[in-house]
Protein backbone atom coordinates (compact mmCIF):
# COMPACT_ATOMS: atom_id res chain seq x y z
CA UNK A 1 0.00 0.00 0.00
CA UNK A 2 2.81 2.55 0.77
CA UNK A 3 4.16 2.04 -2.49
CA UNK A 4 0.61 3.08 -4.25
CA UNK A 5 0.78 6.16 -2.18
CA UNK A 6 3.82 7.32 -3.16
CA UNK A 7 2.99 7.66 -6.76
CA UNK A 8 1.10 10.47 -5.60
CA UNK A 9 2.72 14.17 -4.95
CA UNK A 10 2.34 14.46 -1.02
CA UNK A 11 2.31 17.86 -0.16
CA UNK A 12 3.32 21.74 -1.76
CA UNK A 13 6.17 20.51 -0.62
CA UNK A 14 6.87 17.67 -3.01
CA UNK A 15 7.20 20.47 -6.07
CA UNK A 16 10.76 21.44 -7.31
CA UNK A 17 11.21 25.12 -8.59
CA UNK A 18 12.19 25.13 -12.37
CA UNK A 19 12.33 27.00 -15.23
CA UNK A 20 9.49 25.14 -17.96
CA UNK A 21 9.80 25.88 -21.42
CA UNK A 22 6.75 24.39 -23.16
CA UNK A 23 4.53 23.37 -20.49
CA UNK A 24 1.82 25.66 -19.67
CA UNK A 25 -1.82 25.13 -17.47
CA UNK A 26 -4.69 27.47 -16.93
CA UNK A 27 -8.10 27.56 -15.02
CA UNK A 28 -11.26 28.66 -16.05
CA UNK A 29 -14.05 27.99 -13.91
CA UNK A 30 -13.38 24.50 -12.80
CA UNK A 31 -11.63 23.69 -15.90
CA UNK A 32 -7.70 22.96 -16.04
CA UNK A 33 -6.42 22.70 -19.38
CA UNK A 34 -2.93 21.38 -19.69
CA UNK A 35 -0.96 21.93 -22.93
CA UNK A 36 2.32 20.11 -23.70
CA UNK A 37 4.29 21.49 -26.68
CA UNK A 38 6.05 19.00 -28.63
CA UNK A 39 9.88 19.52 -27.28
CA UNK A 40 9.32 21.02 -23.73
CA UNK A 41 12.40 21.78 -21.36
CA UNK A 42 13.00 22.09 -17.42
CA UNK A 43 16.10 23.65 -16.13
CA UNK A 44 16.89 23.03 -12.44
CA UNK A 45 19.67 24.83 -10.81
CA UNK A 46 21.85 24.77 -14.13
CA UNK A 47 20.81 22.12 -15.33
CA UNK A 48 18.82 21.39 -18.84
CA UNK A 49 16.25 18.62 -19.59
CA UNK A 50 14.10 17.65 -21.92
CA UNK A 51 10.90 16.00 -21.03
CA UNK A 52 9.69 12.88 -22.74
CA UNK A 53 5.97 12.98 -21.19
CA UNK A 54 4.05 14.91 -18.96
CA UNK A 55 2.07 12.75 -16.46
CA UNK A 56 0.52 14.68 -14.07
CA UNK A 57 -0.69 18.28 -13.13
CA UNK A 58 -1.84 19.97 -10.32
CA UNK A 59 -3.55 23.29 -8.92
CA UNK A 60 -0.99 24.35 -6.57
CA UNK A 61 -1.81 26.56 -3.08
CA UNK A 62 0.85 28.72 -0.97
CA UNK A 63 -1.79 30.02 1.71
CA UNK A 64 -4.22 27.05 2.36
CA UNK A 65 -6.87 29.09 0.56
CA UNK A 66 -7.86 26.60 -2.38
CA UNK A 67 -9.52 22.91 -1.92
CA UNK A 68 -11.12 21.24 -5.08
CA UNK A 69 -12.89 17.97 -5.59
CA UNK A 70 -12.84 16.08 -8.95
CA UNK A 71 -13.29 12.63 -10.66
CA UNK A 72 -10.68 10.68 -12.50
CA UNK A 73 -10.85 11.45 -15.82
CA UNK A 74 -9.83 9.67 -19.37
CA UNK A 75 -7.39 7.58 -17.02
CA UNK A 76 -6.08 10.01 -15.32
CA UNK A 77 -6.66 9.78 -11.37
CA UNK A 78 -7.62 12.65 -9.24
CA UNK A 79 -5.92 13.45 -6.14
CA UNK A 80 -5.58 16.27 -3.43
CA UNK A 81 -3.69 17.22 -0.32
CA UNK A 82 -4.50 20.42 2.07
CA UNK A 83 -2.17 19.23 4.86
CA UNK A 84 0.61 21.14 5.96
CA UNK A 85 1.44 24.17 4.53
CA UNK A 86 -0.63 24.88 1.19
CA UNK A 87 -1.71 22.46 -1.07
CA UNK A 88 -2.40 20.54 -4.33
CA UNK A 89 -5.36 19.27 -6.77
CA UNK A 90 -4.97 17.90 -9.50
CA UNK A 91 -4.70 14.58 -12.08
CA UNK A 92 -1.63 11.98 -12.52
CA UNK A 93 -1.98 8.98 -15.21
CA UNK A 94 1.02 6.11 -14.94
CA UNK A 95 3.87 6.85 -15.99
CA UNK A 96 4.45 5.67 -19.80
CA UNK A 97 0.76 6.74 -20.39
CA UNK A 98 1.74 10.69 -20.40
CA UNK A 99 1.84 13.02 -23.51
CA UNK A 100 3.86 15.26 -25.37
CA UNK A 101 2.62 18.01 -27.82
CA UNK A 102 -0.97 17.38 -27.39
CA UNK A 103 -3.78 19.41 -24.77
CA UNK A 104 -5.90 17.61 -22.17
CA UNK A 105 -9.00 19.01 -20.41
CA UNK A 106 -9.57 18.30 -16.63
CA UNK A 107 -12.66 19.21 -14.80
CA UNK A 108 -13.04 19.71 -11.28
CA UNK A 109 -16.97 18.63 -9.41
CA UNK A 110 -16.35 21.53 -6.82
CA UNK A 111 -13.38 24.64 -6.40
CA UNK A 112 -12.85 27.34 -3.49
CA UNK A 113 -9.89 29.88 -3.74
CA UNK A 114 -7.19 30.50 -6.07
CA UNK A 115 -4.24 28.53 -6.79
CA UNK A 116 -0.93 30.45 -6.55
CA UNK A 117 0.58 28.27 -9.28
CA UNK A 118 0.62 25.10 -11.21
CA UNK A 119 2.71 21.86 -11.24
CA UNK A 120 3.52 19.17 -13.20
CA UNK A 121 4.89 15.40 -12.66
CA UNK A 122 7.57 15.00 -15.89
CA UNK A 123 9.79 12.30 -17.44
CA UNK A 124 13.21 13.97 -18.35
CA UNK A 125 16.16 12.78 -20.33
CA UNK A 126 18.69 12.79 -18.04
CA UNK A 127 18.89 11.67 -13.93
CA UNK A 128 17.73 14.65 -11.67
CA UNK A 129 19.88 16.01 -9.10
CA UNK A 130 17.84 13.78 -6.62
CA UNK A 131 18.18 10.40 -8.85
CA UNK A 132 15.94 9.17 -11.28
CA UNK A 133 14.41 10.44 -14.38
CA UNK A 134 10.83 11.47 -13.22
CA UNK A 135 10.18 14.64 -10.63
CA UNK A 136 7.32 16.58 -9.74
CA UNK A 137 7.97 20.67 -10.95
CA UNK A 138 6.62 24.23 -10.73
CA UNK A 139 7.66 27.59 -12.31
CA UNK A 140 10.28 29.49 -10.10
CA UNK A 141 9.10 32.54 -8.84
CA UNK A 142 11.61 35.26 -8.46
CA UNK A 143 11.71 36.18 -4.92
CA UNK A 144 10.30 39.54 -3.82
CA UNK A 145 13.76 41.11 -3.06
CA UNK A 146 14.96 39.96 -6.67
CA UNK A 147 11.98 41.65 -8.06
CA UNK A 148 12.72 44.74 -5.69
CA UNK A 149 16.37 44.75 -6.80
CA UNK A 150 15.36 44.46 -10.64
CA UNK A 151 12.60 47.59 -10.34
CA UNK A 152 15.21 49.37 -8.37
CA UNK A 153 17.36 49.01 -11.29
CA UNK A 154 15.31 49.70 -13.98
CA UNK A 155 13.96 53.30 -12.36
CA UNK A 156 17.84 53.93 -12.16
CA UNK A 157 18.05 53.28 -15.60
CA UNK A 158 14.95 55.33 -16.56
CA UNK A 159 16.15 58.10 -14.17
CA UNK A 160 19.83 58.04 -15.74
CA UNK A 161 18.28 58.11 -19.50
CA UNK A 162 15.90 61.72 -18.72
CA UNK A 163 19.41 63.49 -17.47
CA UNK A 164 21.37 63.13 -20.58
Amino acid sequence: MLLGTLAFAQSRSSFTSATITGITASRTGNQISLTVGPAPTVVIGSMAYNVTEVFGVWSLDNNDDFTATGPSQNGWQFHSNTSGTGGIAGWKTNPNNGFLNDTKLFNYSTVTGQEEAYGYHVRVDGTLPWGGNTGYVTAAVPEPASMIALGAGLLALARRRRSR
